[in-house]
């Protein structure tokens, strides 16, 4: 241990979703044109940054709740991303999306629920027990200081660098937004 205090995130984890979703969002109408593809590997070290906007949701890789549709903000006109990081040995890949459904807040959580347990052990992070704290290296996932909005849901399952979150949320007009993700790192 390097006895370093770990900094706590200053959002719960469905607002960094919807902030990373956002901001993404805001990155794809910049990107007028297509991005080149990356060079040949023989030409040396490589980097990249590529942007999907035409991303459906299939990229998640985690069921859709049944008559979901997609949720957009004011402003918005993507509810789905796909984005792409590379350098040299680092890769990230991020696939994430918003989504409505008309069915209340529960019957949507149980339903991923079931779904997410067919990737592994999966981590209720509004559940006090479960597992808290920095993953280790080749550990398994936690819920770090991730928690769900008040009266919503938040799920984990993977591994710390290969994992799909699910945050559930009732919303004021009765209705369920769901924010899915799948990262994964080299």
């Amino acid at each position: 241990m390097s006895g370093h205090p770990v900094a706590k995130p200053a959002f719960p984890a469905a607002t960094r979703l919807s902030l990373l979703l956002g901001a993404a969002t805001i990155a794809l109408g910049a990107c007028a044109q297509p991005a080149p593809p990356p060079p040949p590997a023989s030409e040396g070290f490589s980097a990249g940054v590529t942007f999907d906007a035409k991303d459906d949701g299939a990229n998640l890789d985690v069921p859709l709740y049944p008559g979901a549709t997609p949720y957009k903000e004011r402003g918005e006109d993507k509810s789905s991303v796909r984005m792409d990081l590379w350098g040299g040995l680092f890769g990230m890949q991020l696939a994430a999306g918003k989504f409505q459904s008309g069915d209340d807040a529960d019957r949507v959580a149980r339903f991923y629920r079931k779904a997410l347990a067919r990737y592994g052990t999966l981590l209720d992070c509004g559940d006090l027990q479960a597992p808290r704290g920095k993953a280790k290296d080749g550990g398994p996932l936690t819920c770090e200081d991730d928690k769900p909005e008040p009266g919503g849901q938040l799920y984990k399952v993977g591994l710390p660098k290969n994992f799909r979150v699910v945050a559930v949320k009732p919303l004021k007009d009765g209705t369920t937004r769901i924010d899915v993700a799948r990262v994964r790192f080299r």
